[in-house]
């Protein structure tokens, strides 16, 4: 059997960094992703990504015939509450592999073997807790978990028929990882990622405390991402050394991205706020990491509030909350 395959619908257009997104999928051969869309645009798909084109309203359709309930599916971000179903959904594409998951695409991708062993596939039945990464163990039992019982009521059942997303990919407010706690189930809570904290112009980190419900932000650092063969490093400099450290993959989440590369296929550039841009210096000290450039001006902490208190102001006007 094929180990890892990574389920993605996605309809309307890919951002504009999509095309980094598959260079660096295509160093992880050992994994392979599978995605549905209708954006047929002429992107340089690597030989572990397979791509279906698709509608948004033939795969509500598909969805809708597995239930004997109208689900409520009125836009494509609302798939994210039925990503615990893709085992069930996507089935007969995925019959040969051990695990399937489901991942953003706002993302890119360092070295996964690095960070999921052949043995993390033995002894879990599921691996790493959000939207933007996760994976399921592919069987019977557990791509029909979604449809268990959470504290007496039917969860899925709720979710799939409310109007607004209810977040049951991810997280532990009410999520297919509560199932999976309540059933007693073995997940691997391990945060190998950078996942970018949104509300901030800045790139500063975020990880999930152990109470599950809340996050620590780190400090502003002096630091930036270089992507170099399919690795992806961190460079921060902290009381007059360089540390590195290494990444599963960065989370770009709610960030437009500028692209100042020459070449999109490079093998080798850096991510800074908000940018991916050539890398001046190839070998990093303490010396020479004050020649490189680590942030552009951005407006983005103050374009993301405005975009949210329009989105609060519209909900409370159309009683989007009550639906």
């Amino acid at each position: 059997m094929k180990k890892v395959v990574f389920i993605i619908p996605y309809f309307g257009k890919f951002n504009n960094y999509f095309q980094l997104f598959l260079n660096s999928c295509a160093y992880n051969k050992n994994f392979e992703w599978l995605i549905f869309t209708d954006d047929t645009r002429d992107f340089k798909y690597p030989a572990n990504v397979k791509v279906v084109y698709t509608t948004f309203d033939k795969l509500k359709i598909r969805i809708q015939e597995l239930f004997d309930f109208p689900i409520i599916l009125n836009n494509p971000y609302k798939l994210c509450d039925f990503r615990p179903a893709y085992g069930l959904i996507f089935e007969e594409y995925i019959k040969e592999y051990q695990f399937w998951g489901y991942c953003d695409t706002d993302v890119i991708w360092g070295n996964i073997s690095d960070f999921i062993k052949d043995e993390d596939l033995m002894e879990y039945d599921k691996i790493c807790v959000f939207g933007h990464c996760s994976l399921y163990k592919n069987n019977k039992k557990i791509n029909n978990l979604f449809k268990v019982n959470l504290n007496g009521e039917e969860r899925y059942k709720i979710v799939m028929q409310r109007n607004r997303t209810n977040s049951f990919d991810e997280e532990f407010n009410g999520s297919i990882n509560n199932i999976m706690e309540q059933e007693k189930l073995k997940i691997c809570y391990r945060e190998d990622q950078a996942n970018i904290y949104t509300k901030s112009s800045d790139f500063r980190l975020t990880s999930l405390n152990k109470d599950k419900k809340t996050y620590t932000i780190e400090k502003l650092k002096k630091a930036f991402f270089v992507w170099d063969n399919g690795n992806l490093l961190r460079y921060i400099l902290e009381n007059d050394k360089v540390y590195i450290k290494k990444y599963m993959y960065i989370h770009l989440q709610s960030r437009k991205m500028k692209i100042n590369l020459t070449n999109l296929y490079r093998n080798k550039y850096k991510i800074i706020p908000n940018a991916f841009d050539e890398l001046e210096i190839s070998d990093i000290d303490k010396n020479t990491f004050k020649e490189i450039k680590i942030k552009h001006f951005n407006l983005h902490y103050f374009k993301l509030r405005s975009k949210n208190l329009y989105i609060k102001i519209k909900r409370r006007l159309t009683g989007y909350y009550n639906s």
